[in-house]
């Protein structure tokens, strides 16, 4: 009967103290890093606020991953310009042919990409710049 009780009351106090130890686990990972970028109504507001080296750092980010995008853009068009520059006959004469239409997006796409990498190149020097030196 005492054993019973024990092992109960054991019970209770170690779930309990796991409970408080992990409690601030969880409230801690809510705040620790600021979220990701996901749109260009957030992206205004982050240029506009931007004050520290993180913000710099998740306004590059998303630059980075906004180029990724317009790359894979750029090599979709740039596979279809191709297969339509091999297949030239089979559109008549339609102006502007596939293979100009297609080309046309995968340069912009090209271009856009570099302006993206560009402008996460220079958050990111930004973030350096705001970041204490290193010993």
């Amino acid at each position: 009967m005492l054993t019973k009780g024990f092992h109960e009351n054991l019970r209770n106090e170690l779930f309990a103290a796991v409970f408080l130890v992990c409690l601030p686990l969880g409230n801690g990972s809510a705040h620790a890093a600021p979220q990701a970028i996901s749109n260009d109504k957030e992206l205004s507001v982050a240029l506009k606020n931007a004050k520290t080296s993180d913000d710099h750092r998740r306004i590059a980010a998303y630059y980075e991953e906004k180029a990724q995008k317009l790359q894979q853009k750029e090599k979709e068009e740039q596979d279809l310009a191709d297969y339509f520059a091999t297949h030239p006959s089979m559109y008549g004469k339609i102006y502007p042919t596939p293979y100009q239409n297609h080309k046309g997006l995968a340069d912009y796409y090209h271009r856009a990409a570099g302006i993206a990498l560009q402008k996460a190149k220079e958050h990111q020097h930004a973030a350096e710049s705001l970041s204490p030196a290193s010993d």
